[in-house]
């Protein structure tokens, strides 16, 4: 079977993260602006306005994609990039001579506050590690000249612990709390799976309890021919017989199952599944017709919807309750799983939401199926996976 990846769990934390921490860089953006105001008598007026904008705009671009937008790291990567470029251009910015009694601070100090964050959830580990402690050092070796204010050695040292400890600390939690949802991702996924390996193994186990029954039954209809054949066409006859229930009964041994698998086979697994899944799921066959499909549709509609009732569990509230209904009529089968949940706007999901997109949706229209998604805010949600035999 083909695993997907769930990733509601980190892509909820992953924007709650953002979130929080694009509301402490608009703090830390305005308390930068009164400095860099302060300090503009220092600089080069132009190429002060121009780096500064630029700056501002990178916080306000990843502001908006986790609070608006589809929250793409790749801005935070943008954001720290151009703060490391900005430190590195500082001492091109000056045109004035700075107070050297250790009191002044470069404005960008407060400006790129925000890019050791940012670096630690945009860029791999090990590029954070080397952005946090190289941008950190730079930054102490500007306070150490005249372009940064000339700080003593006691106060540079206290200034790099305290920034290790500070912005290390946020890093850390907002990693850590990454990793506990990648975690969930990877729990929820094999459960996921393994409800599916079970419905698929119960579907294979009805198919060959029917299918063994199918050989007992050729294995006597060949006996008794042979016994009752009284000419050669009769012999002829019971000999063909014997050989058709001999070879199925070769498959049988090879312990393969062949053939398709039945509506009634498949809806029985899928409702004991669910159930796993969800115990308080109410399940039920509302009309059935009894007719064959492919194992492959067959494992397609069980994993969509498995996937369905765990996107419920997730996004419909603790106090939803959940609704299965299965129908097969003629050569049309349907599956609705229904929830009273909080709901959403399907036209908003998000691209990060593969359970949705991949695991429900590209899944069944694989096999040639269809998905309709119906679901408003505080109105719950509907997905109906409906397949027509061919």
């Amino acid at each position: 079977m083909e695993a997907v990846k769930s990733t509601f769990a980190t892509t909820r934390v992953n924007r709650l993260i953002g979130r929080a921490f694009s509301a402490a860089a608009l703090l830390l953006t305005a308390e930068s602006t009164l400095n860099f105001l302060g300090q503009l008598q220092y600089l080069n007026d132009l190429a002060a306005w121009i780096v500064a904008a630029g700056l501002w705009s990178t916080t306000l671009f990843f502001t908006y994609s986790y609070w608006f937008g589809q929250a793409k790291p790749i801005y935070l990567s943008i954001h720290a990039i151009y703060a490391f470029g900005l430190v590195i251009i500082w001492p091109l910015l000056i045109n004035a001579e700075l107070p050297l009694d250790g009191s002044f601070y470069p404005w960008i100090w407060w400006g790129v506050d925000t890019a050791w964050i940012a670096a630690a959830l945009s860029f791999k580990i090990r590029w954070s590690l080397l952005y946090f402690f190289g941008m950190n050092l730079i930054m102490q070796i500007i306070f150490s000249t005249p372009f940064g204010g000339s700080h003593p050695t006691p106060a540079l040292i206290t200034d790099y612990l305290f920034t290790l400890l500070t912005n290390g600390t946020a890093s850390v939690i907002a990693l850590l709390l990454r990793a506990a949802a990648e975690r969930t991702d990877a729990a929820n996924t094999e459960a996921i799976e393994s409800r599916v390996l079970e419905a698929r193994a119960e579907a294979r186990a009805r198919e060959q309890q029917r299918l063994d029954a199918l050989v007992h039954d050729r294995v006597l209809t060949a006996l008794i021919s042979a016994a009752n054949a009284n000419n050669p066409v009769e012999v002829k006859a019971a000999s063909d017989l014997a050989n058709s229930a001999l070879e199925k009964l070769a498959e049988v041994e090879k312990g393969e199952p062949t053939g398709p698998i039945y509506v009634e086979d498949l809806f029985d697994s899928i409702i004991s599944v669910s159930r796993r899944l969800d115990p308080k799921i109410e399940a039920s066959i509302t009309e059935q017709s009894n007719w064959s499909l492919s194992q492959e549709v067959g494992t397609a509609l069980t994993e969509a919807t498995l996937q369905a009732i765990q996107n419920s569990m997730f996004h419909a509230g603790a106090k939803a309750k959940r609704e299965l209904f299965l129908k097969s009529v003629d050569d049309e089968l349907k599956i609705v799983i229904r929830d009273n949940g909080r709901g959403f706007r399907p036209n908003r999901i998000p691209k990060g939401r593969l359970g949705i997109k991949v695991s429900i949706i590209a899944r069944v229209e694989a096999v040639g199926g269809k998905v309709h998604i119906s679901s408003q805010p505080g109105q719950g949600a509907t997905v109906v996976l409906e397949w027509v035999r061919a």
